[in-house]
């Protein structure tokens, strides 16, 4: 069973219109298209920069003054521009306003990675076409297929359309996770709670929990939040990165995504087209624990979520004892690195043969907020 493809990706069709471009917003994904556009000799394109009302001021990005949209209409009047929006946002204000701008302009959401540098274009997705095909062969019902292959085929195009057609209800998962048994849930990027009291308080046979969360502002919120549920359940919170082998590591320490910059950043190019990592700017740096989900010896693991800044793979591999013993239900996140789409699926098959795999979107632009399930 074969993924349909597009032929042309955004980066050929912008290069064959040659029309102006305006970038919505600012900050590390705008560098990354920017940095993209200038890898293909399309940067001349860029003729304006303008961001959401708040977010105006008087300020410059990458020599262009920042101005609102209403400005960069009168700016570019009489020129049939393209927008290119350049952040992520799941806030429904946000993307109603991203709705109206794609009704008045021609718009696309680049797709570029998270982490890592692979730009995920036709030439890397034909390169990879025979592993994106087995995924697309494995997966366990139509809905997961229809969510892959549109959302392969939303990487490649930046068309919203595709993304709309991979959108779930996010309640949708725990028809996925139904079966989830008693035992141990271990949350690998637990942020500040969100996510261990949504899967606890609907799944209280997961009586115990081990809450892994690198940022210490996110670990701290934790910490508080673990202890407003310590009545019911018994939770560990452990304030440290997760990977392939215990160790120390130096991460940023700046606040917010980026906490394992330095990290990542050292993931070779494999990639012609490959992209700076990130602008984070690691003015400091602190040293952090590294655990693996084996070393922490657990019994009856039924449960375990991956969403760790574009380390999954790492993740993984330091969770196969795990996996074997326990067999545990698992969501991955799948959306940090272009590879993400078919590496992860391989890796956890690898370890075992006997997951069926699902994909489910819920609705965030650009691509994120997209995970697979090995049930």
């Amino acid at each position: 069973m074969n993924i349909t493809l597009r032929s042309q990706d955004l980066w050929e069709y912008l290069a064959n219109e040659r029309r102006p471009v305006a970038l919505y917003g600012t900050g590390d994904g705008a560098d990354k298209i920017i940095a993209a556009l200038e890898r293909l000799g399309l940067s001349d394109l860029i003729a304006a920069v303008f961001a959401s009302d708040g977010f105006v001021r008087d300020r410059s990005f990458h020599g262009f003054k920042v101005i609102s949209y209403s400005d960069c209409c009168r700016l570019l009047e009489n020129q049939d521009f393209i927008v290119l929006v350049c952040f992520g946002s799941s806030r429904p204000e946000v993307l109603e306003q991203v709705e109206k701008i794609a009704s008045e302009h021609e718009l696309y959401i680049p797709d570029v990675p998270v982490y890592g540098t692979n730009l995920f274009d036709r030439t890397f997705c034909n390169s990879n076409i025979n592993s994106i095909n087995g995924v697309f062969s494995h997966l366990a019902d139509d809905a997961s297929r229809t969510c892959y292959e549109n959302y392969i085929n939303y990487k490649l195009s930046g068309d919203i359309s595709y993304l709309k057609k991979c959108d779930s209800d996010p309640d949708s998962e725990f028809e996925l996770l139904k079966d989830i048994s008693r035992g141990c849930y271990v949350d690998l990027g637990a942020y500040y709670g969100d996510t261990l009291v949504r899967y606890l308080s609907r799944f209280p046979c997961l009586v115990k929990a081990v809450a892994v969360e690198p940022e210490r502002h996110s670990f701290a919120k934790l910490k508080a939040c673990a202890e407003g549920l310590a009545d019911d359940f018994d939770i560990r919170c452990i304030n440290a990165l997760a990977g392939r082998t215990p160790g120390k590591e130096l991460v940023s320490g700046s606040r917010g995504r980026g906490t394992r910059a330095l990290h990542n950043s050292n993931i070779a190019l494999t990639s012609t087209r490959a992209l700076p990592n990130s602008n984070i700017a690691l003015t400091s740096t602190r040293e952090i624990d590294v655990i693996s989900v084996d070393s922490l010896a657990l019994d009856n693991v039924s449960f375990i979520k991956f969403d760790v800044e574009g380390s999954e793979l790492e993740a993984i591999e330091g969770s196969a004892k795990t996996i074997l013993d326990s067999r545990p239900l698992m969501k991955i996140a799948c959306y940090h690195r272009s590879e993400d789409v078919f590496a992860l699926v391989k890796k956890v098959l690898e370890i075992r043969d006997d997951y069926k795999v699902y994909m489910r979107h819920t609705r965030c632009i650009p691509g994120w907020d997209t995970d697979f399930y090995f049930i």
